[in-house]
């Protein structure tokens, strides 16, 4: 059996079969296009201060951090180290997570405001920031001491945890 093609119908299959194609890569495409513009930002930062030579080495390179975060607690200013850190950019984003830091933090940020959290012993500050990408800023979190524990389960009685 012969059948006779409609030249315009030929044209108008291979048309839809070629859209059809290239719709079906559109979401890939669309896809790697998304991962690229969600590029993954690390933020370098150093910790340390604990001991006297740690504290030494870490005041002769402040200079070269632009944001440097101290922590300290009590009437003699003792540093602290194991405070949680949380610092966001100015529209909310996280930046720097960490867990266990101090008592100097330093972070290497770009110039932009930005909002720093750090909870110490159930107990949280926040502070804000903003950093012109020309001098470095200190920024000190002091607590007056340890808080009240509940006695049911020994935990500090209020406070906000830090995300992450």
């Amino acid at each position: 059996m012969t059948r006779n093609l409609n030249p315009r119908r030929a044209t108008l299959g291979a048309l839809a079969a070629v859209l059809l194609l290239g719709a079906a890569t559109l979401p890939a495409r669309a896809q790697d296009e998304l991962i690229l513009l969600e590029t993954a930002r690390a933020t370098t930062y150093v910790n340390g201060g604990v001991s006297k030579e740690e504290e030494a080495h870490m005041r002769k390179i402040a200079k070269d951090w632009p944001l440097r975060m101290i922590f300290s607690e009590r009437k003699d200013n003792e540093f602290v180290a194991d405070v949680n850190l949380f610092v966001t950019d100015h529209r909310g984003a996280p930046v720097l997570t960490l867990n266990n830091t101090g008592p100097m933090t330093y972070a290497m940020l770009s110039a932009g405001k930005y909002r720093i959290t750090a909870t110490f012993h159930g107990i949280t500050e926040s502070r804000e920031v903003t950093l012109d990408g020309k001098q470095g800023k200190d920024v000190y979190f002091h607590w007056k001491g340890k808080p009240k524990l509940d006695p049911w389960d020994g935990k500090p009685v209020g406070g906000k945890q830090v995300p992450g």
